[in-house]
């Protein structure tokens, strides 16, 4: 039993680094960049509002520590990416101060939300509405889940996968990897609706990085073929003025 505890801990902390932080990467490439690429807003802006919807639903549930800091870090940086998307691409004002207000507006809405879902739950429980945590539980999994749908989309429909980090992505996939470990030693019954959760991310996690491999490597092909075609007519030439001499 104490091992389990251990094992739950150890695991929880490594989804905790990796999982949590895994949207700074893309933070960081966003800043340097100057600009958000194929980056979709809607899925930043989705993932944030999971985050205290899975936090609340996790202290009620009595979840590891880590994973109760998981969700509020990676909501954080989910929500910096969002209030990022909207200054480059100019939908709200080209002023940072307006785009640092909003990010501050908004971090306050999040955490009362937070804290407003706990004790609508704990309400719930004491009244015997069963069905009331649940819900709660339930909810995460279709946000994390439903995020990832205007990124498929735009990605499918544009094909363009420029400014989407593949570190943020790897990342994530191995942070969710940790954090379904942490579950299994967690102890009994076993929670299942945090599990679709974290399964959920790390295979469309990998869909994610099967399709930027894929376009990059479309996008590729006809440059390989240009240059081919060019040492070809290069050689082609030679050969024709060598001949005429």
């Amino acid at each position: 039993m104490a091992a389990d505890v251990i094992l739950e801990a150890v695991f929880g902390y490594l989804g905790l680094v990796l999982w949590s932080f895994q949207l700074l990467p893309q933070a960081i490439s966003n800043y340097r960049l100057g600009g958000v690429g194929a980056l979709s807003a809607l899925m930043m802006l989705m993932w944030a509002l999971w985050a205290p919807i899975f936090s609340a639903y996790g202290l009620y549930s009595n979840m590891a520590v880590p994973l109760l800091i998981q969700p509020n870090i990676f909501g954080f940086l989910a929500l910096l990416c969002f209030v990022q998307c909207l200054y480059y691409r100019r939908s709200v004002s080209s002023s940072s101060a307006v785009a640092t207000g909003l990010f501050c507006i908004l971090l306050v809405v999040v955490a009362g939300l937070e804290v407003a879902l706990f004790i609508a739950i704990k309400h719930a429980h004491g009244n015997d509405v069963s069905w009331a945590p649940t819900m709660i539980g339930v909810l995460p999994t279709v946000l994390i889940t439903g995020g990832f749908i205007p990124q498929y989309y735009d990605i499918i429909k544009t094909g363009n996968v420029n400014g989407i980090s593949q570190c943020f992505l790897a990342m994530d996939t191995l942070g969710g990897v940790f954090s379904i470990i942490a579950l299994v030693f967690h102890p009994r019954p076993f929670d299942f609706l945090s599990l679709g959760s974290y399964v959920a991310v790390v295979v469309l996690d990998v869909g994610l990085l099967i399709l930027i491999q894929w376009y990059n490597w479309c996008a590729a092909r006809p440059k390989e073929s240009s240059a081919v075609d060019e040492v070809r007519c290069s050689n082609y030439s030679s050969t024709t003025i060598g001949d005429a001499h």
